[in-house]
């Protein structure tokens, strides 16, 4: 700091009563008011619950996202929606991923080395007894009980790609290879929704309106 701001800064508080030292950020403050939090910011930091951007508060949102990983990959079911869900469906298709992903849950099949067996991580889920799932498999379906507004609920596996020359490999599972797959929804006796997985191993799937809507 120069002497020239330093001797600014203290006229102006010796005006009002004394010379207090300010801190860099305390003078930009100072010079540069436009730099304080917007009001928007200020919500966000008080309220991290918030909704998600785009999220509308009067939809059922889910969102399913796929997270490769070593060894297991995991794939996170998310309520992003301002109201709880039950008996909720999920089904999982992987046949039309860029990739050609299946389900490695076995030693011996279709998928390449490493494997990992369908297992529950957080919530409560359950496969469906009829659609079980086998190594190869491109399709899982599960019944989740109850996912309240922010909860979550997850799962490990591990999914390989069929591709000859893979991104990362056959083991590992790019954002890109994952793009095009396909899940399912449906809450109680709601209508099903279908959602596609993006490019950021992302599918959302906006469901009927929230029963207070």
């Amino acid at each position: 700091m120069t002497l020239g701001r330093t001797l600014s800064a203290c006229s102006l508080v010796l005006f009002l009563g004394g010379c207090t030292s300010l801190t860099a950020a305390d003078q930009d403050s100072v010079a540069n008011p436009d730099a304080l939090p917007a009001a928007a910011d200020q919500d966000s930091v008080a309220n991290p619950d918030a909704l998600p951007a785009g999220a509308d508060p009067n939809l059922a949102t889910v969102e399913v996202e796929f997270v490769e990983g070593a060894p297991k990959d995991r794939f996170v079911i998310q309520n992003t929606g301002a109201c709880g869900l039950e008996d909720l469906t999920v089904a999982l298709d992987l046949s039309s991923s860029a990739g050609g992903l299946i389900f490695d849950t076995s030693a011996t099949g279709a998928g390449v080395e490493v494997f990992q067996p369908f297992e529950v991580e957080e919530g409560d889920i359950a496969q469906l007894v009829a659609n079980r799932v086998e190594d190869g498999d491109t399709e899982l379906a599960l019944r989740i009980a109850t996912l309240g507004a922010g909860d979550r609920a997850s799962f490990t596996i591990d999914v390989d790609d069929t591709l000859p020359q893979g991104e990362l490999g056959q083991i590992r599972v790019a954002d890109s290879e994952i793009s095009g797959a396909r899940v399912t929804i449906t809450a109680g006796d709601s209508a099903v929704t279908a959602a596609e997985f993006s490019n950021g191993s992302i599918a959302r799937a906006q469901l009927s309106p929230c029963p207070s809507a």
